[in-house]
This record gives structure tokens, sequence and C-alpha cells, in this order.
């Protein structure tokens, strides 16, 4: 009787392997989603910038940024492109520029376009001009500062951008503007210091 309960066990198992196979790696799955959920990323150990151009070495600026914020704890970095002749521009630039990147690289003459820059660009503060971004170039409307002029050639060895001027602004939403954002904390400044480190 043993024997017999053993040989039907092995005949099952030849059969029914590849389920159990395939339920061990969907319980894997879900418990990372489930881990996720329950400890996401705080939006301060992450960065995302959108770029109005062409992302050509993907690799080093991921490197370059994991480095560069290695004393932040940097735990996700992001890097969203769009060209600026996308017939969908505009729409990548609301749902992924607007919505998800701290530090947005847009040309003068999208930004021109933009209607009502303060839905979603921090107006740099005097503070800020006269301390870390001094000496720098701006994008200013009706006698408020935006963005800060970008240094082509810092990012060359990165990015190909249109052939224009480009200006790097701070979205207001970002967890990583310090002192000067929703939640003001001096230590979160990440996309403070990318701004600095490119502008010109």
């Amino acid at each position: 009787m043993n024997e017999l309960r053993k040989q039907r066990m092995k005949s099952v198992l030849k059969y029914t392997w590849p389920f159990y196979l395939i339920v061990g790696f969907v319980i894997f799955l879900a418990m990372g989603i489930i881990f996720r959920i329950v400890h996401p990323i705080p939006a301060y150990k992450t960065l995302t910038i959108f770029v109005t151009g062409q992302v050509t070495n993907r690799e080093k600026l991921f490197e370059d940024m994991y480095q560069r914020f290695d004393d932040k704890e940097i735990r996700k970095f992001s890097c969203i492109e769009a060209s600026p002749n996308d017939v969908h521009y505009a729409t990548k630039l609301t749902v992924s520029g607007y919505k998800s990147a701290d530090v947005l690289i847009i040309p003068t003459s999208k930004v021109d376009t933009i209607e009502n820059l303060g839905t979603f660009a921090l107006n740099i503060s005097d503070e800020l001009v006269s301390g870390d971004y001094s000496n720098f170039a701006f994008y200013e409307r009706d006698n408020t500062k935006y963005g800060v002029k970008i240094d082509k050639d810092k990012v060359s060895q990165y990015m190909t951008l249109p052939e224009e001027d480009c200006y790097m602004f701070l979205n207001g939403a970002s967890k990583n503007i310090g002192k000067y954002g929703l939640k003001p904390v001096i230590e979160h400044d990440m996309a403070l210091l990318l701004v600095k480190d490119w502008g010109m």
C-alpha cells in the first residue's frame, strides 16, 4: 500500500511539475510586488529628469548619477526623453514631465508655448539666485525666474539637445528641492544640486 502510494505520487509529479513551477514563480512575483507596495522607495531617494532631446549615453548618465548622489543614498534614477519634433511631445511633457520629473530640460521654443509655467515650475527665489545659482542665466517671465540655462558642454557626453538655448526647470512638486518644496527638508536636495551641476 505504501509502495503504491509512492508510485502514484511519482506519477502525479511527473506530469504536474510544470504547474508547481509556475505557481512558485507567480508567488515569487506577487511577494515582490507586495514588498514594493508595503515598502516603496521614498521619493527623496529617487531622481527623475525629463529631457527634450535624445539621450545618447544612458548607461554613463545612470552610472554618473548614482556615483554623484551616493552620499544621498539614491536608490532610483530615471530619465525620460522626448523629441521636440514628436507630435505627442506636449502630452509626454504633461504626463511624464509635469507629473513625474524632478528636473525638466526644455528648449526656449517649447517653454514659450507654455501658458502658465507656475503650474509645474518652481519660482527660483532670490535666495537661490544669490546663493547656489549665482552668476547663472535664467529663463524669466513677468519678472519671475523659472529656469536655469543648461551648459550643453556639461551634458554632451550624455545627451543631444536642440540647437537653441535650453533651460532646466525644477518641478515644484518634487520631494528633492530641499527647503523650497511642499515638504521642506534641507537634506533632500538632489534636484537642486543637479541644476547647480549643469547650470551656466
